[in-house]
């Protein structure tokens, strides 16, 4: 509700809905143009290596640091919002990616790229990436989770960054639509309070880990492809839950920095999967060894939500 006293006063509470659907917007092109970017990678890869004669480690760094800064600068990203606010961090990190891309186009070798590519554009996602979630959480609470959900959606469109050829396309186009409507999906149900959304969340990560662990068994096309469309539902459905979990269990006045954390240590996953499952392939000579990591991890990351009750009653008493 707005006050008046000589000239208008911000918001006090959420609005859940209204002028805060254009957050939900400005999250949605967040995700696709920022996570369009760091997920089709992979086309530019091949052209770095060519016309640098690189090698494929080598280039290989310049999306690791892009993917990796996006959340490990995270704690940066809360101390800046901290001090100058979400506005500000959402325009450095516009400056700080379209400065970079541009930057890249003198670019003269690898390490070039590793830092112009690499460094400006990932630390820019983390602080438009990170900003957009925390403003959006500021404008929504009824309906948070599925407000979220839309946003997140976004990253459902980014095979339109990717001209692959059609085979490959049309399977993107399943993970993509799939992951999408899961998101949604997925917020609308955590909005309806049937449950607390900690128990959703654990209820998809659990499920993602049981996939992973089931994937070695896909040994066919129509298997790899249920494998893939059940894990973008799965994983669709828990991130859509993280920022409604992380307003639920620790306040919304302190979102942004246990935000910054939880993107710090999902940076520190993103810089060293990728290492891990290729040693596991080359000690194997098989992925399956990089599914069960994966699945194990998944697994592992729900435990601590069993201790939420045990937390709650502790708190409670204190």
């Amino acid at each position: 509700m707005l006050r008046r006293a000589g000239k208008t006063q911000p918001y006090t509470q959420a609005l859940d809905g209204g002028w805060g659907w254009m957050t939900v917007l400005h999250f949605f092109l967040v995700n696709v143009l920022v996570l369009g970017m760091t997920k089709t990678f992979a086309i530019f890869f091949v052209v770095f290596r060519e016309e640098f004669e690189g090698t494929s480690e080598q280039t290989g760094w310049i999306g690791s640091l892009m993917s990796s800064l996006s959340f490990s600068a995270g704690p940066l990203v809360a101390i800046i919002c901290d001090i100058y606010g979400e506005k500000t961090a959402s325009i450095l990190g516009a400056f700080l990616i379209s400065g970079g891309y541009l930057i890249s186009s003198w670019a003269t070798s690898i390490p070039f790229l590793c830092v112009t590519m690499g460094f400006l554009p990932g630390l820019g996602s983390a602080f438009s990436y990170q900003a957009s979630m925390v403003v959006t959480s500021r404008y929504f609470k009824k309906r948070l989770a599925l407000s979220t959900a839309i946003g997140r959606s976004g990253m459902g469109l980014t095979f339109l960054f990717a001209p692959f050829t059609k085979v490959l396309i049309d399977l993107y186009d399943w993970t993509g639509i799939t992951e999408a409507v899961s998101l949604i999906l997925s917020g609308w149900i955590a909005d309806q309070n049937w449950t607390k959304k900690y128990q959703y969340h654990k209820s998809y990560l659990i499920l993602c880990g049981i996939t992973n662990l089931l994937a070695p068994l896909a040994t066919t096309f129509p298997l790899l492809l249920t494998y893939t469309v059940f894990f973008a539902m799965f994983s669709g459905g828990y991130l859509a839950l993280v920022l409604p979990v992380l307003v639920d269990l620790s306040g919304n006045c302190i979102v942004h920095r246990f935000m910054g954390l939880a993107s710090f240590f999902v940076g520190i996953a993103v810089l060293s999967g990728p290492p891990i499952a290729g040693w596991l392939y080359d000690y194997t000579q098989t992925y399956n060894g990089s599914f069960y990591f994966s699945g194990t991890c998944y697994l592992l990351s729900s435990v601590s939500l069993f201790f939420v009750p045990l937390a709650e009653r502790w708190k409670s008493r204190v």
